[in-house]
């Protein structure tokens, strides 16, 4: 896709949202960008918050950040839209105006001079203001980023570094240009290049290890500590791996063992810590006197050792405001470094991350994008189709993207007429995500708080529940689930455009009041009606919610607004109150009482276990029938040079072995359909154990 139908895509893409949200085409472009910024890694859980004031002479303006808590650093958004069909551009001077603004924000902000009265107290930014008081003395390093539709005229992407009272300020510009290129790279990021020299050396010292031509190449290299916890003050969290990134964030950082050796022991630290193990797309090599070194690295991330190299970074910076840093020129760390081809590298690196994080405390939950689930969510909604709605003469299909840019990549070779009707059967704004997914069901769950900590920790959350009920019965999650799956998608999204419509409403926390509401709708149906349920199916079935449940859900959500914003909260920033389980038990306890017109449209619970017991049946007669298929794809040859692995390895009782001397035999003769179960599960475990397919 070349640039300029690039931007109109954009630009289309951001009035349709804007459209569908009641807002203006601004708000729908930095909703847009903020998710383009957070799929490119540069943002973790961005929230919009839009402010422009003066001070004095200065003028404040800000449209959004995003708190990273893997490396204390905190990003903030000001966007430059014009929403010109034709393609603007813009100078170093107009983003130095920009910027400018946004730093004033901030500066205001920590001087009190925005939570002095001069922002109401219920503004998205007051809560910021607030939050950025809070955050100042742990915050690591401040990202400003400018967001724009135009073009810029000058090369230069990232500005040097200024700072914010001693906190390093870096500026990103981000114009439609660098958008477009990290859309038609394979990563979907933008290029990050580690120059090694930089840090204060000319190189890495390393050995080859292993290479396999075109595919992999892998070298054992000495780090000194000094260089990599500059890198990562640098680069911070862009260099950890997603499920890493995830892990650190989640689960907290700080290692007093590392601490103590790094302190006590800096010379010991090669020998007493496992190393990290990092990925590459490229290097560059250079011949010294001393030997091969590594000068530069492509893309670089760590997939095992996130906790290691945070540490070093965190020790060597000290506490703000000391000068207690840690002397790291005696810390030496191993690092196992896998080079790998740009097309591989997004489907290789969570592989290499699972294995390479298996002996610690990263859960296979962190590595949940390739589960089973995700993959039986994306062949559902591929293949049943939505009844036709809103005036449509067709059905449509609520694309499931499993995989970042799976929807943009299935169009990538068709023609103009093919991607017209691809769109028609599947439209942007039935879109699902991972993210979209937890965040609808652990709403309906009851879990409004932790959908409110932001997609990242609440994706962890969702991912822990569903891969502990999968392995209790994945049957449960069938066609049914599905349906009403979408149908929470459905009221979901009803709730965000209602909520835009009151006029109570004042332009923030809509998330937190989204996901609240909705909570609490289905608390209020389980305590005051408790042999009934929202009739899901229904809404799937209408492909819309019923006006009546749609009045109901606008008295709940003033409530929710009154009490998130009430004076009296334990929290002063409402975002942060709203993470809080207390929030959750207040608003439960407000007495809301459901209509007699909802009532009405709600379902015996009967009705529901009988269809949900019927889908669970349906499901193990499509798992056997896909496990048959799967058993006889592979070839007998194939079966039997497994059995032979798996019998020299010892890991065959006799049983096992006759099992898969029968699937040998394939076409031949042909497993019954009990026994393909049984020989798929001995595929499963010898894949497990190490058996290259």
């Amino acid at each position: 896709m070349e640039l300029n139908e690039f931007r109109m895509d954009l630009l289309e893409t951001v009035r349709a949202r804007a459209e569908s949200n009641l807002d203006f085409n601004r708000a729908g472009f930095v909703e847009e960008v903020g998710e383009r910024l957070s799929d490119a890694e540069e943002f973790v859980d961005f929230v919009a918050c839009r402010y422009e004031g003066v001070s004095g002479k200065k003028k404040l303006k800000i449209d959004g950040y995003a708190f990273d808590e893997a490396d204390n650093s905190l990003a903030l958004l000001v966007a430059n839209f014009t929403n010109d069909d034709l393609m603007p551009t813009f100078n170093a001077a107009e983003a130095v105006k920009a910027f400018g603004m946004l730093r004033a924000f901030v500066e205001d902000a920590l001087l009190g001079k925005l939570t002095d009265g001069s922002v109401e107290e219920s503004h998205p930014a007051h809560g910021l203001a607030t939050a950025l008081m809070e955050w100042h003395s742990k915050v690591t390093r401040y990202r400003f980023y400018l967001a724009s539709d135009g073009q810029l005229k000058t090369k230069a992407k990232d500005w040097p570094e200024e700072s914010i009272d001693d906190t390093p300020a870096e500026f990103h510009i981000w114009d439609i240009t660098r958008f477009h290129t990290a859309y038609i790279s394979a990563t979907g990021r933008d290029e990050l290049v580690v120059e090694f020299s930089e840090f204060g050396d000319q190189g890495l010292p390393c050995l080859t290890a292993a290479q396999a031509e075109g595919d992999y190449q892998a070298y054992l290299c000495m780090i000194p500590g000094v260089i990599l916890a500059g890198i990562y003050d640098r680069y911070g969290s862009r260099l950890l791996e997603g499920n890493v990134r995830s892990f650190l964030s989640t689960r907290g950082k700080v290692n007093a063992k590392i601490q103590q050796t790094i302190r006590n022991q800096p010379e010991m630290f090669f020998a007493f810590n496992n190393g990290i193990a990092a990925t590459a797309e490229d290097v560059v090599l250079e011949n010294t006197a001393s030997g091969v070194q590594i000068v530069s690295a492509k893309n670089l991330q760590i997939v095992n050792g996130g906790q290691t190299t945070a540490s070093l970074a965190m020790a060597g910076r000290g506490t703000p405001g000391k000068k207690d840093g840690a002397d790291l020129s005696k810390v030496m760390v191993q690092m196992k470094l896998s080079v790998l081809p740009t097309e591989k590298a997004s489907s290789l690196i969570p592989e290499i991350a699972r294995y390479a994080n298996s002996q610690n405390k990263v859960s296979d939950a962190d590595f949940f994008a390739n589960h089973p689930y995700h993959i039986r969510m994306e062949e559902f909604s591929r293949r049943l189709f939505a009844s036709p709605a809103g005036g449509l003469q067709h059905g449509t299909h609520w694309f499931y993207e499993r995989a970042r840019g799976q929807y943009i990549n299935a169009q990538a070779n068709l023609t103009t007429s093919q991607r017209r009707q691809f769109a028609l059967q599947n439209p942007k704004s039935q879109l699902l995500t991972k993210t979209d997914v937890a965040k609808y069901e652990n709403t309906w769950r009851g879990m409004p708080n932790k959908v409110s900590m932001g997609a990242q920790k609440n994706f962890i959350f969702f991912a822990e529940l569903i891969a502990k009920s999968w392995t209790d019965d994945e049957e449960q999650f069938n066609e049914d689930y599905f349906r009403n799956l979408i149908a929470l998608a459905i009221l979901f999204r009803r709730t965000e455009t209602l909520v835009k419509q009151q006029d109570w409403y004042q332009g923030g926390y809509r998330a937190n009041i989204v996901t609240y509401t909705l909570a609490k709708l289905n608390n209020m149906i389980t305590e005051q009606s408790p042999g009934q349920r929202m009739d899901l199916r229904g809404i799937w079935g209408a492909q819309s919610v019923p006006a009546a449940v749609v009045d109901q859900l606008a008295v709940i959500a003033k409530r929710v607004f009154e009490k998130l914003t009430d004076p009296s909260r334990p929290k002063d920033n409402v975002t942060e109150w709203a993470k809080m389980q207390a929030c959750w038990d207040q608003i439960k306890s407000e007495d809301i009482r459901l209509s007699s017109p909802v009532l009405a449209t709600l379902q015996d619970l009967s009705v529901v276990s009988d269809a949900a017991k019927q889908a669970k049946k349906v499901q193990s007669t499509d798992n056997g029938i896909a496990t048959q298929v799967a058993v006889l794809n592979i070839p007998g040859n194939q079966w039997g040079h497994m059995r032979v692995w798996g019998n020299e390895k010892k890991l065959l009782t006799p049983k096992q072995s006759s099992l898969l001397h029968l699937a040998s035999q394939i076409p031949l003769k042909l497993p019954s359909e009990k026994q393909c179960p049984q020989i798929w599960e001995l595929y499963e475990m010898l894949v497990d154990e190490g058996y290259v397919k």
